[in-house]
């Protein structure tokens, strides 16, 4: 496992930026499946200022998704319409191939087994993941079993206002369910990455790396990945131990 403890957001997205590069720089086909929301908005700047640079070459690169609402496929807070707005629609070197759930896919069962055989396709060297102010990673909710593989959750309420408040819609507009990838594919991942700002998450934070591994914090499940990489900014830190603080790098 490793920690890195930045000073705000803006390094938060830069470190994690770089951890990204540094795969698809050192890998000839790199597949790097990616997160949405506020957490890595940043990161997507430096990513797709690096591509239309030509500091980073994606030609041979796939990309993909660890989750996405189920709603009209266009729908503001949708994956699908994050993806676009500050990735796809920007780049001037397209990747090689990118995939996604199908927001808008009534069969959810035919949607999950479509992508699980993505996930087969495309094994993941880096997987990039936000993490909830209850814990959780992806749409893996506090109670979601360790074994679980890619199924449809059922958001909880904190998630819901989460959403809300992201994307300024009504609790009538917020979606209530969401593909997702289980943690048996989040763990395939060769690294998964975690990023976490604000106050708002330092106790989700504390949580991932000092209570015991368990079911009802998601993201502590990453402590049992051997590559498991976290940055996390000072606020997102205030609440960790002397202890802890001391093994993390700056």
């Amino acid at each position: 496992m490793k920690v890195y403890l930045v000073k705000d957001y803006d390094a938060m997205s830069w470190r994690a930026y770089e951890i990204i590069a540094d795969v698809i720089n050192n890998n000839p086909h790199p597949v790097i499946s990616m997160t949405t929301g506020a957490s890595p908005t940043g990161l997507f700047r430096h990513l797709t200022n690096a591509v239309n640079e030509k500091t980073i070459d994606i030609s041979e690169a796939v990309f993909l998704n660890v989750d996405e609402y189920v709603g009209g496929q266009n729908d503001v807070y949708t994956v699908h319409t994050f993806m676009f707005k500050h990735f796809y629609d920007q780049l001037k070197y397209p990747p090689k191939y990118f995939d996604m759930f199908n927001a808008g896919n009534h069969n959810k069962q035919y949607e999950i087994l479509r992508y699980k055989h993505i996930m087969n396709t495309y094994p993941r060297d880096l997987q990039l993941l936000g993490l909830g102010v209850n814990g959780h990673i992806g749409a893996c909710e506090p109670g979601t079993p360790f074994n679980a593989s890619a199924f449809c959750a059922q958001h909880k309420e904190s998630t819901i206002e989460s959403t809300m408040n992201l994307y300024g819609i009504t609790r009538e507009q917020a979606p209530t369910e969401m593909f997702t990838l289980g943690f048996k594919e989040i763990m395939d991942a060769k690294i998964p990455l975690l990023i976490a700002s604000g106050k708002s998450k330092a106790q989700a934070v504390k949580r991932v790396l000092e209570d015991p591994i368990n079911e009802d914090c998601p993201a502590s499940c990453l402590r049992n990945h051997p590559s498991f990489t976290f940055v996390i900014d000072r606020d997102a830190a205030s609440l960790l131990s002397k202890e802890t603080l001391a093994c993390i790098t700056r």
